[in-house]
């Protein structure tokens, strides 16, 4: 008998830069959905949109049903809440700078970033140091929980971690029905 070779069927990685996309095809909640036309078949609730379900953790795990939509928002509006926060960043005061034109001085922070940074520390004595921190580094900055974790224990003990947090935040937002009250969009 002829010894035969056993054939290598790994896949071979790109070499160079390779865009970090997969795009599929989802549905989501219609923008221009109107409650006046409710049963009109050219108005529907859910339309067909095509997403890059690698742009963060969140959109992965949504897009696998891992979690579902009110953790979603929950995390969208942590996300946003973030981003308030430290999109810009609060400015600091350049006393040498010239007022041209009766202009007032700029206020370092808005009234917007104040209002996230608030909202941001409630969402801290909601759901603890531990899970905040996770919250913030996966929905607020963007890492990959392949980046924070490096073996599948830590991985799943870190998306747990995460979903609760998100259960929590959905509830306290109104995104999840505690049973008393209605879901807010």
């Amino acid at each position: 008998m002829a010894e035969r070779k056993k054939k290598d069927v790994r896949k071979k990685k790109p070499e160079g830069w390779q865009p970090k996309e997969k795009v599929q095809s989802v549905y989501v909640d219609n923008p221009y959905y109107s409650k006046d036309h409710a049963g009109d078949g050219s108005n529907p609730v859910k339309i067909k949109a095509s997403i890059n379900i690698r742009e963060s953790a969140i959109i992965t795990l949504a897009t696998r049903r891992h979690i579902d939509e009110s953790q979603l928002a929950a995390a969208n509006k942590f996300r946003g809440l973030w981003e308030a926060m430290g999109g810009a960043g609060a400015g600091s005061f350049d006393y040498s700078r010239e007022h041209v034109d009766g202009g007032g001085s700029t206020d370092p922070l808005t009234e917007r970033q104040i209002n996230a940074g608030l909202e941001l520390k409630r969402c801290r004595q909601t759901l603890g140091v531990r899970a905040y921190d996770i919250m913030a580094k996966v929905a607020g900055e963007g890492h990959a929980i392949q980046e924070l974790a490096k073996t599948h224990r830590e991985r799943t003990t870190l998306t747990d971690y995460l979903k609760d947090g998100l259960d929590e935040l959905a509830k306290a937002w109104g995104y999840q029905n505690r049973g008393t009250k209605r879901k807010q969009a």
